[in-house]
């Protein structure tokens, strides 16, 4: 059906609208049985074949118009997954995972449009075979992608819609590439016209195949991302934990990039974060930075307290008084049962909880169980080396032009290795005094001085004559021609 007629064209597009209705809501409501149902419904099978049939037979007006059927249910599919993302409201905080799934497609998502697109022209071209499933598996390709850029665009979610426009547009190149492929060697194209039309047919099928090389080549690095994080997570898992002690299990472990970050939960403490981040550098073969959390778990006897317990109120002062030496923060707390538990955080582990459940029974004159949680946060090493180094250098250049008022400090830039000193006024002073400040205060870095004039930028310190270099205490200064 690449140019249908009036009426054709006006049940299509009653079957095309009811199918994304049904895809849209279906996952709004992360129904995986809705969005089979709008499948069922979808008539995208006919012009899609006809698209491929017309590229085999070098129908080029007939391909044009198949193509721009294909865009017009396209953008209508897109347009109502927007109205009702916009209409209902969402249920969570969250994107539904069925919407989410048809985000990040891969060289498997072309693997099943190639599937799908091989079954439906096998079943156009022996009529005897049901064209339902293969329509359906066209369907399954084509019409929840076009849903879910809707609903992804009617949430707030450009990036995430461009992933599934970009399965829509793999999904389509491959059925149309596989079901052209099918046509050709099934004998759908007489012999007379494919040798009158040989090389137009086949520049379509070279283009064609060259869309589909150049989708596969955008999909097959995400798919390999995909494996390498699955086998990063896999060794990240067996390597902690075989170095958890007795009774501690490992919570919940994620990877981003060179970070771990691990739950450990368990009576005794988890191994150090050194140890572990030596472990995992050596299993992934890269250097990794590790985030380790801790969640002591007790099996207290279930038993109703006979006294009131103390108002969490009064415990948290006394208990963030005591968390207060150890650089740690007290993210949480309540009481489970007659245990008190306690969430930290900070740079190490807390203490045991002795000389604190000794100062909540002398005050209370109740023993309470505690069960001490515990995350790891990054402790503050002050300024880096490069703004250590930037404001001795600053500091240098400043005093040294209080004291002359030709010249003024434009700027100080650079890093803790190499640092540009920029002056600016009307003569061009001697900075040999800057100079030396600037050497003595940073022998490591590199200096380079240079002077504003008239809107020119040039050298302060003629640079030195080229010579052969020697290993010399500290870094003389050089000079870098203006930028």
């Amino acid at each position: 059906m690449v140019v249908p007629s009036g009426a054709a064209l006006a049940r299509f597009s009653v079957l095309m609208f009811l199918s994304s209705m049904v895809a849209a809501v279906g996952l709004l409501q992360n129904s995986a049985a809705v969005v089979i149902g709008a499948m069922m419904i979808a008539p995208l099978m006919s012009p899609i074949m006809g698209v491929a049939a017309s590229l085999v037979m070098g129908w080029g007006l007939r391909l044009f118009q198949g193509l721009l059927l294909v865009a017009t249910s396209a953008l209508g599919a897109i347009a109502v997954g927007w109205v009702f993302a916009v209409l209902l409201s969402p249920s969570g905080t969250g994107l539904p995972t069925e919407v989410v799934a048809r985000c990040s497609p891969d060289i498997r998502d072309l693997l099943v449009a190639l599937g799908a697109g091989a079954a439906g022209a096998f079943a156009t071209v022996h009529k005897r075979i049901s064209v339902a499933l293969p329509g359906v598996a066209v369907a399954v390709a084509v019409v929840p992608p076009l849903a879910a850029v809707g609903v992804l665009l009617g949430r707030g979610q450009p990036e995430l819609a461009r992933g599934a426009a970009l399965l829509f547009v793999t999904n389509l190149i491959g059925i149309v590439l596989m079901a052209a492929v099918v046509f050709l060697l099934s004998g759908l194209v007489p012999r007379r016209t494919f040798s009158g039309r040989r090389s137009q047919i086949l520049a379509s099928l070279a283009a064609a195949a060259a869309l589909a090389v150049g989708v596969a080549l955008v999909l097959i690095p995400k798919f390999v991302a995909l494996t390498g994080h699955a086998r990063d997570l896999q060794t990240a898992t067996a390597t902690i934990t075989n170095m958890l002690g007795p009774g501690n299990n490992l919570g919940r472990i994620t990877t981003s990039g060179d970070t771990v970050r691990a739950e450990i939960v368990g009576p005794t403490q988890p191994p150090a974060l050194q140890d572990v981040a030596v472990k995992l550098t050596s299993a992934l073969g890269r250097p990794v930075t590790v985030q380790l959390g801790w969640i002591p778990v007790q099996t207290p006897q279930e038993e109703k307290p006979k006294v009131p317990l103390p108002p969490l109120t009064e415990l948290a002062p006394m208990i963030e008084q005591w968390l207060a030496p150890q650089s740690l923060s007290l993210q949480g707390l309540s009481f489970e049962s007659t245990t008190l538990v306690i969430s930290t955080a900070g740079p190490r582990p807390p203490q045991h909880a002795e000389k604190l459940a000794a100062q909540i029974r002398e005050r209370y004159g109740q023993q309470i169980p505690i069960s001490m949680g515990w995350t790891r946060t990054p402790e503050d090493n002050g300024p880096s080396d490069d703004e250590t180094a930037l404001a001795a250098a600053r500091t240098n250049a400043t005093s040294w032009a209080a004291s002359r008022p030709e010249a003024a400090v434009l700027s100080v830039t650079g890093t803790a290795k190499e640092i540009t000193v920029t002056l600016i006024g009307r003569d061009q002073p001697d900075v040999a005094e800057l100079e030396a400040d600037l050497r003595a205060t940073l022998p490591q870095a590199i200096i380079t001085i240079q002077w504003v004039s008239g809107g020119q930028l040039v050298n302060a310190v003629p640079p030195p004559p080229p010579v052969t270099p020697t290993p010399i205490p500290g870094a003389a200064p050089t000079m870098k021609p203006p930028r």
